[in-house]
């Protein structure tokens, strides 16, 4: 009996370790599920209550500001681009951005600054890394017409002092307009007090929200365009599950999530060849580092072969902060309010071994290089000989008599040369005397052979149809009388008209010859 086959346990794939929050939302289904358990009293929807409605309304109580004021759109960049592009300036009016700002809002700002040729200013740092405010205060004045900050910078966690900026701001002109694209969702945020006119953020960051969906805060403000574009509005189902989501947070803010960032700080300062990127004095949910040997991306992938999701920004996204002066691209470790403690403890072992896997690779066995394999010749299936047919000459059938003994067969007899038949000469056969009637006598030409000689005219003897063997040959007979003489034949004449019939000769004469010539040696 064969012994049963043992095999190896099933050992199951570790989770994924989601420590990118910034750019996605960390898990693929809604929000409803909520990371940490509450007390609340849930939210029952009803029948009569819209869900574009129910969101504006929580909208609302997450931001501490009327629900009438709130948006559901397809994202913060669209909004602002939507409601800040048409803000009437003047050459002489300046505009406010920080070194935290996206490539998106730059571009929207460098468009209004050339449609309204104003100035465009950048507000420093301080040697900390937060902003300085104390340039602020010093080259603030009414010629300040818009004033764009980011709550939380994306380019390495810095938290920048909102509130503080709108309390310097609110005795002036400008309109001050805030982002929040990675902070909804993180950190709490008051926008009444912050005395912001326009808040824009992403549903889809750490709101954990369906993609393609943003919200926005508007105050009325006098630099404001007038009769403006609303901004877009999303799909009717990401309005639906933007509601569940923002419920979920509602009831999720008002209890506080333990911080990891320290402990994730302390591991990546203990990892030989990682350098922290500078951040400011308060730092929160973003921390973005580099190696001094492995280049982002390759380490980046090596994390993900161990389910350990990492982001990378790259310099032109944030073209104005220092940390993107080098040009390095840098790795992003974003935490959510579910990131756990053995979340960070995984990332800080699995890239120790990354990294002492790239310092010291395990050597391969060397194998001696082989000579390439010939390509196999292509072998057809060999057809069965066909036997070739042997010619035999058919055996001649001799009939013998009956009395006769049987007679042996003969053998063939070898075929023998072709021959070249040869036309058979003409002879002379001896005609009776009656054959032919008496030539008449003629008188004599001057010089001929003398009086009372008797020659033939010349003849073209015609050779007759039947066997020449059968064939006589006229003969003329001679002057002493009693002999014959063949006839010498003379060549065709041309074929002109007839001249006369004698017999079954037909002689021919040219129209040239009326008189005849004698002919050489006195005959005729």
């Amino acid at each position: 009996m064969d012994a049963p086959t043992r095999t190896a346990p099933h050992r199951p794939a570790p989770p994924t370790v989601r420590l990118d929050t910034a750019r996605t939302a960390p898990t693929p289904h809604t929000a409803a599920e909520p990371a940490h358990h509450t007390t609340a009293t849930p939210h029952h929807p009803t029948a009569d209550e819209d869900p574009h409605t129910r969101a504006r309304t929580h909208l609302g109580r997450l931001w501490g500001v009327p629900a009438t004021h709130t948006h559901l759109t397809t994202g913060a960049d669209d909004t602002f681009d939507t409601l800040v592009r048409d803000t009437p300036l003047t050459p002489r009016d300046r505009i406010w951005t920080t070194p935290h700002e996206s490539v998106a809002r730059l571009h929207t700002l460098h468009t209004l600054r050339d449609r309204t040729r104003c100035r465009l200013e950048v507000v420093p740092l301080r040697p900390d890394g937060d902003l300085d405010l104390d340039w602020m205060r010093h080259h603030l004045d009414d010629d300040v017409a818009l004033v764009s900050v980011t709550h939380l910078s994306p380019a390495c966690g810095t938290v920048n002092p909102v509130t503080a900026i709108g309390r310097l701001l609110a005795p002036h002109r400008a309109r001050y307009a805030l982002d929040a694209s990675h902070s909804a969702g993180l950190l709490p945020l008051d926008a009444a007090a912050t005395g912001c006119h326009l808040l824009t953020a992403d549903a889809f960051r750490f709101l954990n929200g369906p993609p393609d969906t943003g919200i926005a805060y508007t105050h009325p403000h006098p630099g404001a365009p007038a009769g403006s574009t609303p901004p877009p509005a999303p799909h009717p189902a990401a309005v639906t599950a933007l509601a569940d989501t923002l419920t979920h947070h509602t009831r999720a803010a008002t209890h506080p999530h333990t911080d990891h960032l320290p402990r994730l700080r302390a591991a990546l300062a203990r990892t030989p060849g990682i350098t922290l990127l500078p951040t400011g004095t308060r730092q929160a949910g973003i921390l973005a580092f580099r190696h001094d040997h492995l280049d982002a991306g390759t380490l980046r992938h090596a994390l993900a072969r161990h389910a350990v999701l990492l982001s990378k920004t790259v310099a032109h996204e944030h073209p104005l902060h220092p940390a993107s002066r080098t040009g390095a691209p840098a790795l992003h470790a974003s935490l959510h309010p579910a990131t756990t403690a053995h979340d960070i403890d995984r990332l800080a072992h699995t890239l120790t071994e990354v990294l002492h896997a790239h310092t010291h690779p395990t050597p391969h066995p060397r194998t001696p290089p082989t000579a390439p394999a010939l390509p196999t010749p292509r072998t057809t299936p060999a057809r069965p000989a066909t036997p070739t047919p042997v010619r035999t000459l058919p055996t001649p059938l001799t009939i013998a008599p009956a009395h006769s003994t049987p007679a042996t067969p003969a053998t063939p007899a070898p075929r023998s040369t072709p021959t070249v038949r040869s036309t058979p000469a003409l002879r002379s056969v001896p005609a009776p005397a009656a054959a032919l009637p008496a030539l008449p006598t003629l008188p004599a030409f001057p010089g001929s052979a003398g009086p009372g000689t008797r020659t033939a005219p010349s003849l073209a003897a015609v050779p007759a149809l039947a066997t020449p063997t059968t064939q006589a040959t006229p003969t003329t007979p001679t002057a002493a009388g009693g002999g014959h003489r063949p006839r010498t034949p003379a060549p065709a004449p041309r074929r002109t008209r007839t001249a006369g019939r004698r017999g079954h000769l037909t002689l021919h004469r040219a129209d040239h010859e009326t008189t005849p010539h004698p002919p050489p040696g006195g005959q005729r």
